[in-house]
């Protein structure tokens, strides 16, 4: 059974409990899940930022979240009608109609090393592996995580399956005599409170002295990789598959888009955002900064909100 079931009677009542306005315009409907218009469906619920309305024309016995509408656009469908952004309304009501939230406790097949330090209504998942390590309250790590010695984990953090936290990096050089000498990471990870990392996820523990540090409340999306003492500071989204070399810094609601990559020791402004694919060689000095490319190169943007970028990050130049 899918996910993502409900109901009409759900949806009206879980709208007042949040508190959120609306009104019912149309046909009663029998909706039986939540959906996107990307992939359309009978019987969804949907919501819709735009204005055009021909949004409805290809959904049959509907219904769909948005701020304003002509009865005769409707066909089949309904609409509820919010004064607030629809998406953020649509957002807030699946959170609260949606708990997928793994309850607290330890699986029997996780390894706990004997030194780990592990918080109030943690969950640890299947054939996790946690080392000498702090875990904060309420966080969740899932099945086939591996949490290396040195690692910090705040309070309400989320790892997902086969992330690898404290891993090692390869820093190495050359002797004179042609030999590889691999230097030792001694350092740690150290990860703030409210920070989401997606699957496969890797984050390598910091030189000597020094701790790769992620930032509270940000957020990781599959397949990235994060380099020894690495800085990412608080409120950052890295799209899925972001590369940062050792030591680079990336400032305050800063967004990297998918596939691209930063190299070692540069830095980023606050509000930064990378296009996708980019890869940026040299700093990025004035916040607000819009870059794309290879290499990476300033973009003139409009002020108009940039696409892609989370709300919250937008910035007008």
């Amino acid at each position: 059974m899918g996910l993502n079931k409900v109901e009409l009677g759900q949806v009206l009542h879980t709208l007042r409990e949040l508190g959120i306005s609306f009104q019912y315009v149309g046909p009663h409907q029998t909706i039986v899940k939540v959906c996107s218009l990307l992939h359309k469906e009978p019987s969804g619920l949907y919501y819709y930022n735009g204005t055009d309305p021909g949004i409805f024309h290809d959904l049959l016995r509907s219904v769909v979240i948005c701020r304003d509408v002509n009865v005769q656009d409707l066909g089949t469908n309904a609409a509820l009608l919010v004064e607030m952004d629809p998406q953020e309304a649509f957002y807030r009501l699946c959170t609260s109609l949606f708990h997928t939230t793994p309850r607290p406790g330890i699986h029997p097949t996780a390894i706990i090393g004997p030194e780990a330090v592990i918080g109030t209504d943690v969950h640890i998942g299947p054939y996790a592996v946690i080392g000498r390590c702090t875990i904060g309250a309420g966080s969740i790590i899932h099945g086939h995580v591996v949490i290396m010695d040195g690692c910090r984990i705040g309070e309400r953090v989320t790892i997902e399956p086969h992330c690898c936290i404290g891993a090692t990096g390869a820093v190495w050089m050359w002797s004179e005599q042609g030999e590889r000498l691999i230097l030792p990471q001694l350092g740690g990870v150290d990860i703030g409170n409210d920070v989401f990392l997606s699957t496969d996820v890797a984050i390598v523990r910091g030189l000597l002295n020094e701790d790769t540090r992620i930032g509270a409340r940000t957020m990781i999306a599959p397949g990235s990789k994060i380099g020894h003492s690495v800085t990412i500071e608080p409120d950052c989204h890295l799209a899925n598959n972001v590369s940062l070399a050792g030591s680079a810094y990336i400032g305050a609601g800063s967004f990297l888009g998918s596939g691209s990559s930063v190299r070692s020791h540069a830095r980023l402004a606050p509000d930064t955002v990378v296009g996708s694919g980019a890869a940026v060689v040299k700093n990025v000095e004035q916040p607000g900064t819009t870059i794309a490319g290879v290499p990476a190169q300033e973009l003139q943007v409009s002020k108009a909100q940039r696409k892609g970028v989370p709300r919250g990050l937008r910035r007008q130049n």
